[in-house]
């Protein structure tokens, strides 16, 4: 392609070592303007990125994580009008379909999505499937200035964030057909241990949701989750009063079985589903809260 574009990698201090250098390794391939905000402070990935021909800039270490910070601070040191946004455990074969929505369809924004192996690099989008990233995606970057960066409030799910403001706003975003390879599977859900962990993480995050949803940018389609899993608790205290309604739960198991793909698959997203249902009053309280605080 023709076109400049610049690639930007944030590199914080818990990540690994072998995954932010294949992460270089394909960053550099897709193009000569690499830029990496390296907030790790740690000697070993410094020295690992000076053998790179890329930009380095070094900060301090975040005391808290937020990663509309994060991507706020990137977009201040890019200089092209398309970058592409690159975890720094994610290897990109090819950015040109993602750059070439942004360049020449007009898309704010567009991503792919992720794959786990090798193997699932060569599976189909699914029918529905839209679950924005900024991972592996590509951004226009005076639309992004135009609806004033990225909102710090939404120190996490600043992705989802993002593609529900420019939807408001009336911009193009979406998906390619393409997936990028994620080096990290700890969000894959794939046994006990992983299933618990993500588990414990929706017991948070609910908050960001839910401020999407004071703030007027819901879209319906991130609240299915709720919905479905909400329905296990629904059933089950119906059924404390009606004991014939538990019926209700062969159907509602049977979809999810269908959804995931298997019955073992279910079992692991169970867990973090119930977790992000049962944590959806937090998830309110707290945002009437701030609203509250926020008028005074």
């Amino acid at each position: 392609m023709n076109l400049m574009l610049e690639v930007l990698i944030p590199v914080g201090p818990g990540d690994r070592k072998e995954w932010v250098q294949r992460s270089l390794t394909s960053a550099t391939s897709l193009s000569d303007k690499v830029i990496v905000y390296d907030n790790s402070e740690r000697e070993d990935l410094g020295e690992m990125i000076d053998r790179f021909n890329v930009r380095h800039v070094k900060d301090r270490r975040l005391k808290t994580v937020n990663m509309a910070y994060l991507r706020n601070k990137l977009l201040s040191l890019a200089s092209e009008k398309v970058v592409i946004m690159m975890d720094s455990d994610v290897v990109i074969p090819s950015a040109d379909s993602m750059v070439r929505k942004v360049s020449e369809e007009g898309y704010a924004y567009s991503w792919m999505h992720y794959a786990y192996s090798e193997e699932e690099m060569k599976r189909p989008r699914a029918v529905g499937e839209e679950n924005p990233n900024l991972g592996c995606a590509a951004l226009d970057v005076e639309k992004i200035k135009e609806i004033g960066m990225f909102d710090e409030n939404y120190a996490r799910d600043e992705d989802i964030w993002l593609y529900s403001k420019l939807k408001k706003r009336g911009m193009s975003v979406g998906p390619v057909e393409e997936r990028c390879l994620h080096l990290n599977s700890s969000h894959l859900r794939k046994d006990l241990r992983t299933s618990v962990k993500e588990a414990r993480r929706n017991l948070w995050r609910t908050k960001y949701d839910m401020m999407m949803v004071f703030d007027g940018l819901t879209d319906f389609t991130f609240l299915t989750g709720y919905l479905y899993y909400g329905s296990y608790y629904v059933i089950g205290l119906s059924s404390l009063l009606f004991l014939p309604i538990s019926l209700l739960y062969l159907p509602v198991v049977g979809f999810g079985i269908k959804y995931y793909g298997g019955f073992r698959k279910w079992g692991y997203n169970l867990l973090p589903g119930l977790a992000l249902a049962a944590s959806m009053p937090y998830g309110v309280l707290w945002n009437v809260f701030r609203k509250a605080k926020g008028k005074k």
